[in-house]
């Protein structure tokens, strides 16, 4: 196997395993772009590993109370599931809890997500105003120790305050330019750190693939051609642990 090839395979290996992934708000991002983007066949351990991050989850989650909103959104889905062929009433039902628990732990990750943009970007606002303020007192200061430099210059016997207003007037300027380079790097970091929030957002679900790659791995359904485990193995021995 050549180098190119090897690194390829690490990578996908990579890219389906879920050994370091949860199923929480936090780190819902992780766990969707890598769930969304599955390629068959995987490991058979990758895929039980798969099943039981999701049941185990999904076997502490409680629906939310019955209220029209929710019905309707269980009825739309229920469309999609009839759709997809899932027929089989238990593997039905086990696939509405997941998917709504799904939409639940987005929703969280949504609100979370928006509300650590919210406080970055009043950080950044509030670092501006900093900025802006420093380097205004700073400029207030050099004019007026530049202004008694020209008046201690125009007398002809300056007192002692006269002389040392320009050197305190420096030292204050110096002291908030000095604060410049702190804040501006504080504000590229804040900057860093939205779009890092904002590349880790899960805008939208895509439910029609969330379910089909649902089904798949949790052996509720099988297509022609694509095979879920990379062996020939006894699917229905494995598709005992769908559950758990």
């Amino acid at each position: 196997m050549s180098k190119r090839k090897k690194e390829r395979a690490r990578q996908r290996e990579l890219a389906q395993d879920f050994s370091g992934v949860n199923l929480t708000p936090d780190s819902f991002h992780a766990f969707y772009t890598k769930f969304i983007s599955l390629r068959f066949p995987m490991k058979i351990a990758q895929v039980l590993e798969l099943r039981y991050l999701i049941n185990h989850t999904v076997d502490k989650y409680k629906e939310p109370p019955a209220t029209p909103s929710y019905r309707q959104f269980r009825e739309s889905l229920q469309s999609a599931l009839d759709s997809f062929a899932i027929d089989n009433r238990r593997h039905s039902e086990r696939m509405l809890k997941i998917l709504s628990m799904f939409r639940d732990i987005h929703y969280a990750h949504s609100i979370a997500s928006r509300d650590a943009e919210r406080r970055l970007r009043e950080a950044m606002a509030r670092n501006r105003d900093e900025y802006a303020k420093a380097v205004r007192y700073g400029l207030f200061f050099i004019f007026a120790g530049v202004s008694f430099i020209v008046m201690w210059l125009a007398m002809a016997s300056p007192s002692v305050i006269v002389k040392l207003l320009p050197v305190a007037y420096a030292w204050l300027a110096l002291r908030y330019f000095h604060k410049l380079p702190g804040l501006e790097k504080e504000y590229e970091k804040s900057t860093l750190d939205v779009n890092d929030v904002l590349r880790r957002r899960v805008d939208s679900l895509n439910w029609k693939t969330l379910i089909h790659k649902l089904a798949l791995v949790l052996g509720y359904k099988r297509v022609p051609g694509v095979e879920v485990f990379d062996v020939d193995v006894d699917h229905d021995q494995i598709n005992r642990s769908a559950y758990h």
